[in-house]
Formats: structure tokens, C-alpha cells, sequence
């Protein structure tokens, strides 16, 4: 994230507005941040916090507190060398901040996966009731080992009560299949199942068109569905 800032990729004014208060920061480093940013990337060196404090409506001195109150708690890093001539030079870096943002952005990412897994048990739990180990480590397996997105699984799952089945394994059938034609998406998912019963309808239409007007491959129309549910039988 840092290397995508310094390149120009990455709005931190934008990104750091999202999560600044569950840092920590108030508004005043809020913006003090945003400014020191800008200094540090248009011009990396022979800059003082006076130049920050005269973009503010803050004192010097409450600028510098605000400085020093980051630098102490992980927000700022400043590195400091001496060069030929003897004179002291100080370069600033903004990896710290970046480095809390993304340990944040994470949390919050993980914090909302376990929520949504939760709930794709308790939907799973309501409709076959209490599940047993065996199927408990198969939901696991859906999202752990396949990775399968939440909403990609509660798609087969809508797509199991679409054709009025109740099986597990009915559901792992369909993510099977997805998984094998390289589907992790909804989108790709959704666009798959179209395709499916277009091609179905359209089969089951091929006795009323001459042979010689169309080309069938029958394996098109392998009605995998119907497959899984005389397998369940």
C-alpha cells in the first residue's frame, strides 16, 4: 500500500478518511496527515513544520505536538544522517501509517468474513437442520480448501431449492462443477446456470428442426442437474 502511495496509485486522503477515528487519530492529525503527506511526496526534503502549520488553522506549536504525539505512537518514522559537509539531514517516512491502515482494513475484512460465515450456517442450519461433522467439514472444505465465496455458495444452495431438492451433497454437486469449469464468481456463476437452461431449452427443440439445418453436440446437453438428482435417489 505504501509503495502504491508513493507511486501515485493509492489516495491516501481517501484511504485514511475510511479508518483514521479506529487508529486513534482525531481530526486535527486527521488533516495533519493529509498535509505532511503531501510534503513529504512533492518535496522529500528542506521543508519545516512551519510550512504544514501555515496550511492549518493550528499554532506551530500545537502542529509540532501533533508531530511528536505521532512519531511516538507508530504513525511517522524519521531517520536521521549526517552528510559530507557534517550537516544533519532528516527524512521523513509515512511506512508506519501505512502499515496500521492495512492491519485495520484487514481486521475489518476478516471481522466481516466471520459474520457472513456465520450466517451461511445459520441459513444452512435452517434448512437441513442441526448438521452433522461430516457435513459441518464439507461447509469448511466449500470455503476453506475450494474457496468459495460466501454468496457463491448461498447461490447453489438457492439453486438446490430451485429444482425443489434438499441435499448437501446436491449443493457440493453444483460447486463441483463450477469449481471444474474454473467458476469462483457469481457473476460467472449466474451467467453459467443461463447458459444451462438455454441450452437445455434449445435441446429439448432440436427434434423439431432438420438435422441438416443445425450441428448438435450432444455432450452440450448433458443435463448434469438431473444427473446429481438421480444420483440422490
Amino acid at each position: 500500500m505504501y509503495e502504491l502511495w508513493k507511486q501515485g496509485l493509492l489516495n491516501l486522503n481517501d484511504t485514511l478518511a475510511l479508518v483514521y477515528k479506529k487508529l486513534g487519530l482525531d481530526e486535527k492529525a486527521y488533516v495533519f496527515l493529509v498535509i505532511f503527506a503531501r510534503m513529504v511526496k512533492e518535496q522529500p526534503a528542506n521543508w519545516t513544520l512551519t510550512e504544514v502549520h501555515e496550511l492549518m488553522t493550528l499554532e506551530v506549536v500545537e502542529c509540532s505536538q501533533i508531530f511528536y504525539q505521532l512519531i511516538t505512537d507508530g504513525f511517522l518514522l524519521v531517520e536521521s544522517e549526517v552528510d559530507a559537509t557534517g550537516r544533519r539531514n532528516e527524512h521523513y517516512s509515512l511506512a508506519p501509517l501505512f502499515l496500521k491502515i492495512e492491519s485495520q482494513l484487514k481486521k475489518e475484512r476478516h471481522a466481516k468474513t466471520s459474520a457472513d460465515v456465520e450466517m451461511l450456517f445459520n441459513k444452512i442450519e435452517n434448512i437441513f437442520g442441526v448438521l452433522s461433522p461430516r457435513d459441518i467439514e464439507r461447509v469448511r472444505m466449500w470455503l476453506d480448501e475450494d474457496r468459495f465465496d460466501v454468496v457463491l455458495i448461498e447461490l447453489a444452495i438457492s439453486e438446490m431449492q430451485r429444482h425443489d431438492v434438499r441435499s448437501i451433497k446436491y449443493i457440493d454437486a453444483i460447486l463441483l462443477d463450477w469449481k471444474r469449469k474454473n467458476i469462483y464468481t457469481v457473476d460467472e456463476a449466474k451467467r453459467s446456470l443461463i447458459d444451462f437452461r438455454n441450452r437445455k431449452t434449445m435441446g429439448s427443440r432440436v427434434g423439431e428442426v432438420e438435422v441438416s439445418a443445425v450441428s448438435v453436440n450432444a455432450s452440450d446437453y448433458r443435463d448434469w442437474i438431473g444427473e446429481i438428482k438421480e444420483k440422490l435417489r
